[in-house]
């Protein structure tokens, strides 16, 4: 049996028999492993609040065979803006069930947990998420899983975008240099949403998996 410690994300969590809990990790160390925590839900001795999604937390783990057991947990980081904002909630949530969806189990890659890092950060951070924005960090995610997964190619989204929409995506790359950012990307939402909308449609058929936003923002994607 081999213990180690890793560093991770919460990704999702669920009861497995009476008072244990299957938990998805997204690592720095390994990247997405299944771990089995036995016992917490009763324990008076270890922190069930650790197992919360979104909690970045240091685990120390042991392996044996290809199955991993959770014999601590100590949190590292919490996001707490984002826990106690609904908008900041519904695309963070997204972004947890996309990576879940889209990796498979010990595939290492660090950069990529670093980068998730950074985004869940700058949703904390940010100080009004409205919908525009909100769609902006979207769009902003799923071009960096079509990077990471080598599926983004600009003249392969110039023909997904058509030729109005893509000259629209174009300027939106470009606010990020207007000081009046935020306001900015508030009057492309409709466009915004319709990008959202085409990539992950398009992540999707290229990757097998189904990413559903509309299952997280709340007052429908689909809608006016």
């Amino acid at each position: 049996m081999k213990i180690f410690k890793i560093n991770g994300i919460i990704l999702k969590k669920k009861e497995y028999g009476e008072n244990n809990l299957l938990v998805t990790i997204f690592s720095k160390e390994i990247g997405k492993i299944v771990a089995m925590s036995f016992g917490i839900t009763k324990s008076k001795k270890r922190n069930l609040a650790a197992y919360n999604s979104m909690n970045v937390v240091e685990f120390t783990i042991s392996k044996r065979n290809n199955f991993y057991s959770i014999k601590e947990a100590n949190i590292t980081k919490v996001f707490k803006n984002i826990l106690i904002d609904i908008e900041k909630l519904e695309i963070s949530l997204y972004i947890l069930d996309s990576i879940d969806k889209i990796y498979d189990e010990v595939v290492e890659n660090e950069r990529f947990f670093l980068k998730l890092i950074n985004i869940l950060n700058y949703i904390n951070e940010a100080i009004n998420l409205k919908r525009g924005y909100k769609y902006y960090i979207v769009v902003a995610f799923l071009h960096r899983i079509m990077t990471e997964h080598g599926i983004y190619e600009i003249s392969e989204v110039k023909s997904l975008l058509k030729k109005e929409l893509f000259l629209e995506y174009k300027k939106i790359l470009a606010l990020n240099k207007d000081l009046n950012f935020q306001k900015k990307v508030e009057e492309h939402k409709k466009n915004l949403k319709k990008i959202v909308i085409i990539f992950e449609k398009y992540i999707n058929m290229q990757l097998q998996v189904e990413l559903n936003v509309q299952k997280f923002i709340l007052e429908g994607i689909y809608g006016k």
